[in-house]
């Protein structure tokens, strides 16, 4: 009997435990009036020495919907913010130019810039079409390192498929910044990015290992900023801003845990 019950609370714990987690890994939502968006996001692995920095990998994505089903105002900038106990570096990386990538399909992006890979990810969009209604597109996203106007910057490359066929470019502009976000990453929509509809929703992840003379890199790392004798820590870990034409800005932070790593 005694058996059976313990085998009843550890079930209830690993049930707890699991709410727990995913009540960490869940969206954080702003709305104003009938506008809405949620930002979800993590950071991998979450086992992080306290004081020195580890590769890492950044996962980050978004959605964009109205409560009444009517077309939200175009988005023209996103501003993602990451916590500053996170570094990006891009030393020794290979560069990809925005001239190699607009008109290519993502196979020739991967051939001629696979060296300045950084990350990937998917973006959606509610496409409206002459005599065709209202249908979702789906493009993939290839994230590659890049310099536009002598700038750090992240170059986004989005092709989507059938039946409308599209590739464009969204610019990162990759930004150092004081206080708790130490890195901004400011991304500029095109034009075609919604002329034909708008998007939805989009998925980003970032995190490359590499080797330059000789020493291990990586594109991203973090260390866990937590107290001396604490196990683990919460903490701000990315912000999300979406900026809207006619001036309105959602935006929304999220907050996640760490582990020190022994």
């Amino acid at each position: 009997m005694k058996s059976h019950s313990r085998k009843i609370m550890a079930a209830a714990l690993c049930v707890a435990a699991l709410l727990a987690l995913a009540a960490l890994a869940s969206a954080e939502i702003a709305q104003k009036g009938t506008l809405r968006v949620s930002f979800n996001g993590q950071i991998a692995p979450v086992k992080l020495p306290r004081s020195e920095q580890a590769p890492v990998s950044v996962q980050m994505g978004g959605k964009i919907k109205t409560t009444d089903k009517s077309t939200p105002p175009r988005l023209e900038r996103i501003l993602l913010s990451i916590n500053a106990h996170g570094v990006i570096q891009t030393k020794g990386l290979a560069l990809c130019s925005l001239g190699k990538l607009n008109s290519v399909s993502a196979a020739t992006a991967k051939k001629v810039c696979g060296e300045a890979l950084i990350g990937h990810g998917n973006v959606t969009s509610r496409v409206s079409l002459p005599g065709q209604g209202a249908f979702a597109s789906n493009g993939s996203l290839l994230a590659f390192n890049g310099k536009v106007n002598g700038r750090p910057a992240v170059l986004a490359q989005i092709e989507s498929g059938p039946p409308l066929p599209l590739t464009y470019v969204i610019v990162f502009e990759v930004k150092k910044t004081k206080g708790t976000f130490g890195t901004e990453l400011i991304g500029t929509l095109p034009p075609i990015a919604s002329e034909y509809g708008y998007i939805s929703a989009f998925n980003l992840s970032l995190g490359r290992s590499y080797a330059f003379h000789g020493e291990k890199l990586s594109y991203a790392s973090a260390s866990c900023p937590a107290p001396k004798g604490f196990p683990g820590a919460s903490f701000p870990f990315a912000k999300a801003s979406y900026e809207f034409a006619g001036g309105e800005t959602l935006s929304s932070t999220l907050v996640r845990q760490c582990k020190v790593k022994n």
